[in-house]
């Protein structure tokens, strides 16, 4: 059951819209932001909707370099998380392998059902590591909305002949880095200007970029990323 926890932890560490279930009052609108962070090797990726101030959905997509990647949806209801599904791949015995985990909470936050595959074994969750799911939905939400407080969002999209074209809508916006990148992030970037994906977290003015961190930057992503939905309403 360690396997799971260390992999867990890289992504606590580290940290498109989907379609929620939404709570039955459809006066109130319902709004989705975007984020992320980056340390070291793992990058999180998240998508969270929320109305009047309470959360209805998260979705994340985390890439922790040699241990592995996943992607997660989480539910809540009333405010309460209720549900969360994973999906990806973890290292395991020198070894990536597939693995899954599906779990539900009831009304007090206690896991009525739980479901755990790594490769083809099925492994109980330990009162830790259901614990610690729950805090890497609180730390996702955390993030979103101190990106939101700082006027941050998501931004990606693909460089073309040296000009960088935002996801959603294809708009073309020059691109400036604050703090400037490390030469050798620069160096990369350059060399990917022609033909590449990147995603940051910034915001955008009178078609300017403004990043302040470089989440992906690569040439094997043949499309811009969508919030993952695992779960059905």
């Amino acid at each position: 059951m360690k396997r799971l926890l260390t992999f867990l932890t890289l992504s606590l560490l580290a940290g498109c819209a989907s379609n929620p279930t939404v709570p039955e009052n459809n006066l109130t609108p319902v709004v989705t932001h975007t984020g992320g962070q980056s340390l070291g090797d793992s990058t999180s990726i998240y998508w969270f909707t929320s109305q009047q101030n309470r959360p209805v959905s998260l979705a994340d997509r985390v890439m922790a370099g040699d241990y592995g990647d996943y992607r997660t949806d989480y539910r809540w209801r009333d405010g309460k998380l209720r549900e969360i599904k994973r999906e990806g791949r973890q290292l395991d015995e020198q070894q990536i392998k597939p693995f899954s985990l599906h779990v539900r909470y009831d009304t007090l936050g206690n896991a009525v059902f739980q479901r755990y595959t790594l490769g083809d074994e099925l492994i109980p969750l330990s009162g830790d590591q259901l614990q610690q799911l729950v805090q890497e939905a609180k730390h996702g939400t955390d993030v979103v909305k101190q990106q939101r407080k700082d006027d941050l969002s998501l931004v990606q999209g693909f460089w073309k002949q040296g000009q960088f074209y935002r996801c959603g809508d294809e708009r073309q916006l020059k691109v400036n880095f604050k703090p400037e990148l490390p030469d050798y992030l620069e160096q990369q970037l350059q060399d990917l200007q022609l033909d590449g994906y990147m995603a940051v977290i910034g915001q955008v003015r009178r078609g300017t970029l403004t990043a302040n961190t470089l989440l992906m930057l690569t040439d094997n992503q043949p499309s811009c990323l969508s919030a993952p939905v695992l779960l059905t309403n």
